[in-house]
């Protein structure tokens, strides 16, 4: 007997009551001109590794921080909270974000979190943050909530077990009403992995021609990228392939992973308590793409 089709979860819970948009605009408007007066403390720390210290470098930087902003202020217009009271950047880094995020909220309490405890150190004291005791692993719970959370460049670096255990974890941090803002790397990204192996003349192994193969020297082997979203990205939807330096650094598995947009719809259309706010492909630092959730009251 054929066993009926599971039926697709209603949402439950009431949306939470926000601003209409008339309203969102205009205070979305205000915290842009505040923000555009104020002036953010560009000094960078010897430990933030995301700088390249050269003047279009230093101009990425800070533009990558207004990225976020922007993808805030979108979160905002979608769901009508515009006065969040309380934030989480994770991870932190050296402050990319976060010294953005104090000028663009400052009367909002920030908190910050990064697998690097001396990063946390510098941005806390820089900038006058509050520090949030994180899972390296994402196997325990933040233990707090938050109004919004920002998650820069993250799970772009997770297999798909950790990438769904850190998902559920930031969705376990938001307070009823809550954003999350989640960055990832989705098909564009992965378009472009898979076009640098074509550029340089790399071909995938021909099942026919070993010989031909091993002829070439190699010149027929994907690289690892390529081998996972001609692989398993195409099959799923996600792709991961380890880096192995990252790996020791970290000590755990650490790379490059791949999330299609509908791989990602799949990982939390079954929750009842989330409400799916926006996606926007290529929304950060014309990469990475961003997820808005929002937990419902």
């Amino acid at each position: 007997m054929l066993l009926p089709a599971p039926r697709p979860p209603r949402l439950v819970g009431c949306t939470p009551e926000g601003d209409s948009q008339a309203d969102a605009l205009g205070a979305c408007a205000a915290r842009w001109h505040a923000y555009l007066a104020s002036e953010v403390d560009m000094r960078i720390d010897p430990c933030d590794d995301m700088l390249v210290d050269t003047p279009d470098g230093r101009e990425h930087y800070r533009l990558v921080g207004l990225k976020a902003l922007e993808l805030l202020a979108d979160a905002m217009l979608l769901s009508g909270r515009t006065r969040p009271g309380r934030i989480l950047d994770l991870p932190c880094g050296g402050g990319r974000v976060t010294r953005h995020l104090v000028r663009f909220f400052p009367e909002a309490e920030i908190s910050v979190a990064d697998v690097d405890e001396g990063k946390v150190e510098a941005v806390t004291r820089q900038f006058g943050v509050r520090p949030v005791a994180a899972s390296a692993d994402f196997t325990a719970p933040l233990g707090e909530t938050f109004d919004l959370v920002f998650v820069g460049s993250l799970v772009t670096h997770f297999d798909e077990a950790l990438y769904v255990r850190a998902l559920d974890v930031l969705l376990g941090a938001l307070a009823p009403g809550g954003v999350l803002v989640l960055t990832t790397t989705g098909r564009s990204w992965a378009a472009e992995a898979q076009g640098r192996d074509v550029e340089a003349g790399l071909r995938a192994r021909a099942w026919w021609s070993p010989a031909a193969t091993w002829l070439s020297r190699g010149r027929y082997r994907a690289s690892g990228p390529r081998s996972a979203i001609e692989g398993r990205y195409a099959r799923r939807g996600f792709g991961y392939v380890q880096v192995n330096s990252w790996t020791r650094l970290y000590g755990r598995s650490y790379g490059s992973s791949w999330a299609s947009p509908s791989w990602l719809m799949r990982q939390v259309e079954h929750r009842p308590d989330i409400r799916i706010l926006g996606f926007k492909e290529r929304g950060f630092d014309h990469l990475l793409d961003a997820l808005m959730l929002q937990r419902l009251a």
